[in-house]
């Protein structure tokens, strides 16, 4: 079965109801769509714009993202260029703002992928299904858990999406950063129960050993566990409209679904110490974006990581 994880970033979750029934709702908001064997899930951003980390959590999670700006505006110009720093292939809805109007901004956004859609929510459907994930299928177990809460008569329940390899019954997983061992109990895929799943699954996993006080959004369940850190080097590519320096005043980095509190150091050229606060699971050439929830520009770059420790 074909999972597809697509961003939608509109005020309204106009289209997002339209392509699926909501499924969740907190700072954002999930909406899923089942067709045959392909199962769409749409991330909106609910509490965006008044905070923009809801907004990067859906680009974090998404394959693709689409865009359906209502006007040209400091929103919609917030919105790219959020958008240009993840890797997804961008679709800009032109029905409410036309293509004409929307092109120059996309491309000052500095958007690498993009292509323009002015059809209806039905045919976007099929649109974002068409699209490739970006899940490991021949990675080792990794899945990303975005909530996690308790359920009389089941137990610690954890929900999140397959990142890389598959998760399967009775497996032994750590919970990382703490390093806290689980083992699965159940597996379900869209309400139904099932022995295992693969990568780009989203999947609601039963887990013994574990109070649900014990894992946090943004955590990693794995085969084998991952050391946090809490110094890093990389390269640091900065907004061109972000017009500060990267080492002063406080910046936060977001990586996967987690946040943290950091400093920025140039060692040289695009090169950069980076200390954050708490510790991170971050490997050798993941992306983290950078940002500032209480300035203007609030997307302020991004960083690749280069090593860690």
């Amino acid at each position: 079965m074909k999972h597809l994880h697509a961003a939608g970033l509109e005020l309204s979750p106009d289209f997002a109801a339209r392509l699926g029934k909501k499924a969740s709702e907190a700072d954002f908001s999930t909406y899923s769509r089942k067709q045959g064997d392909e199962v769409l899930c749409v991330y909106h951003p609910a509490k965006y714009p008044g905070k923009i980390q809801p907004l990067l959590y859906c680009l974090s999670l998404c394959d693709v993202a689409y865009i359906r700006p209502e006007a040209i505006g400091k929103t919609a110009g917030e919105m790219l260029v959020a958008a240009a720093h993840f890797p997804a292939k961008l679709i800009v809805v032109a029905d409410l703002v036309g293509k004409e109007e929307l092109e120059p901004i996309v491309k000052s956004a500095g958007i690498s992928s993009y292509e323009f859609f002015e059809q209806d929510a039905s045919l976007l459907c099929q649109k974002l299904l068409s699209e490739k994930s970006r899940r490991d299928p021949a990675g080792r177990t990794e899945i990303v858990i975005d909530s996690c809460f308790p359920v009389k008569g089941v137990g610690t329940v954890a929900l999140g999406i397959v990142q890389k390899g598959k998760v399967f019954l009775r497996q032994k997983l750590f919970i990382c950063p703490s390093g806290l061992q689980t083992e699965v109990k159940s597996i379900q895929v869209q309400d139904q129960s099932v022995d295992e799943a693969g990568a780009g699954s989203r999947v609601g996993m039963s887990l013994k050993g574990i109070e649900p006080s014990q894992i946090e959004r943004g955590d990693l369940a794995c085969d084998s566990p991952i050391e946090a850190c809490g110094k890093f080097q990389a390269d640091v590519f900065a907004s061109p409209f972000y017009k500060g320096q990267m080492d002063r005043g406080q910046l936060f980095l977001l990586a996967g679904l987690k946040t943290a509190a950091c400093k920025v150091r140039k060692i040289a050229g695009d090169r950069h110490e980076i200390e954050i606060q708490p510790r991170l699971c971050l490997r050798e050439n993941e992306e983290a974006c950078l940002f500032s929830p209480d300035c203007m520009p609030r997307v302020v770059g991004k960083a690749k990581v280069l090593s860690v420790g």
